[in-house]
């Protein structure tokens, strides 16, 4: 008898941890779809970069601002191939010029500059692959004749408080600790963009407004660098600058705002 209720008793913990982990999990994910579909664009500075700033009111579109000129059978035509047509697009240099506030330092004009750097590349790496899959899709050198033109701009910053973090990451062990995070400001990165077609015609407009992720398991190195969160948050941008201007319209893409990956 004492064999089996200790059975019993081994049985009900071991299912009411499972009960306990599924319910984090569903927690955490419904904190996830909030915050994926949350709108920054009351945080999104207007500084003259694109000239349709338009809150975005479709899920599908994963920022804040977005805007299309009515040319969806043009671009449509070209995404699908049709008569032999292709997407052909170019990148320019990132834009640093409009920006709600310059840096005051060296330090910071020189990880603008870096950080603008980074945009451009990340943005072409992850498009170059979409040419790799994508048959009516091609990169191509800035001036070719009936190519796309995407111009993007970084149009606000604060590099995250790494001193705070190693504060908090201290005070972590403290009961209480944690609530001394939320008092202390985040990092973030506002960007803009606008697609020119063959003439020269701005097509599309888009911009967004991000600040430092965080990490599903709560710790997260890049609270320690002053633009590991900025690096990481273009990486994001590229995959869906890519997604949305690589298909038709009504081009459906994710945003994912909260980083498994604590590096």
């Amino acid at each position: 008898m004492y064999e089996m209720t200790l059975a019993d008793s081994l049985f009900m913990k071991k299912y009411r941890f499972l009960f306990l982990a599924s319910l984090m999990v569903l927690v955490l994910l419904g904190g996830m779809a909030v915050v994926a579909c949350s709108n920054n664009f009351k945080h999104v500075p207007q500084t003259g970069f694109v000239e349709h700033c338009v809150k975005n009111g479709d899920s599908r579109i994963p920022f804040d601002a977005y805007w299309n000129a009515p040319d969806d059978k043009v671009w449509n035509d070209r995404v699908n191939g049709v008569n032999g047509k292709k997407v052909m697009m170019a990148v320019l240099p990132v834009d640093t010029v409009h920006m709600d506030v310059r840096p005051e330092t060296s330090e910071g004009f020189d990880a603008l500059r870096n950080l603008a750097e980074y945009f451009q590349k990340s943005v072409t790496a992850s498009m170059e692959k979409e040419v790799a899959k994508n048959p009516n899709f091609d990169m191509v050198p800035v001036g070719t004749k009936g190519a796309y033109t995407l111009e993007l701009a970084i149009i606000s910053i604060t590099p995250t408080n790494a001193k705070a973090g190693i504060f908090v990451t201290a005070l972590s062990g403290i009961k209480g600790g944690g609530l001394v995070k939320r008092f202390i400001k985040k990092g973030h990165i506002a960007m803009a963009g606008r697609l020119r077609d063959e003439n020269g015609r701005i097509v599309s407009e888009f911009a967004d407004y991000e600040e430092d992720h965080s990490s599903l398991l709560g710790v997260d190195t890049k609270d320690f660098k002053k633009y590991a969160h900025h690096q990481h948050t273009i990486d994001e941008w590229s995959r869906e600058i890519t997604d949305v201007y690589s298909s038709t319209y009504g081009h459906k893409t994710s945003k994912r705002m909260i980083s498994i990956n604590p590096f």
